[in-house]
């Protein structure tokens, strides 16, 4: 599935551009390089490294349990929920989704309702390019955000708000769901005449 998603990032490049553009009003060459190149970075890294994350990893074995032997075998979590930014849409949605598919896990992918052509166009994505079976983008607000973190989930990745990632965390946490939060931090900047 990942040389599907790189196909249709190839595809959908302009398209993907053009959404953040409208959106966020950002020129498409920002968009290009601060989105879907780090993309097509991140992909060419997963398919250089998956055949070896899905090999056994030896471990060492003490004395006592010789002539034992033990290693590390990586195995999918389940089901992985992606919960994008309305500011960077398409890199921190479509990023983690591409990890959570190497790491062989089925996903359901949110994206930000505030940003919605880049939205559309990542729902678009998914249902074009990638298998149904095992990724399902749905889009909508806040109420579709907390039915999503309301499901039996096995991971949550969300990127966001510090006020919304608590929201998750306190969700997820009932139901022992790990999560990993990228949350909006303050980030003083100091304007002085020398500018």
């Amino acid at each position: 599935m990942l040389k599907q998603f790189g196909r249709g990032l190839k595809i959908m490049e302009k398209e993907i551009c053009e959404a953040m553009r409208v959106d966020l009003g950002r020129d498409m060459f920002v968009n290009w390089i601060g989105e879907v190149s780090m993309l097509e970075a991140g992909l060419q890294h997963e398919l250089k490294h998956v055949k070896d994350w899905m090999k056994d990893h030896p471990e060492e074995v003490e004395l006592l349990h010789a002539p034992g032997s033990a290693y590390t075998r990586y195995e999918p979590l389940g089901v992985v929920a992606v919960i994008g930014s309305w500011n960077a849409p398409f890199v921190t949605t479509l990023k983690p989704l591409m990890q959570a598919i190497t790491a062989g896990n089925c996903v359901i992918v949110k994206p930000s309702e505030i940003s919605a052509q880049s939205s559309a166009c990542i729902k678009k994505f998914c249902d074009t390019y990638l298998d149904k079976n095992f990724v399902v983008c749905i889009e909508g607000a806040v109420d579709v955000a907390v039915a999503v973190n309301e499901l039996p989930l096995d991971l949550i990745c969300f990127t966001g708000s510090t006020q919304v990632g608590k929201i998750i965390a306190q969700k997820a946490a009932a139901n022992l769901t790990p999560c990993i939060l990228e949350l909006g931090g303050k980030c003083p900047l100091i304007v002085d005449y020398n500018a």
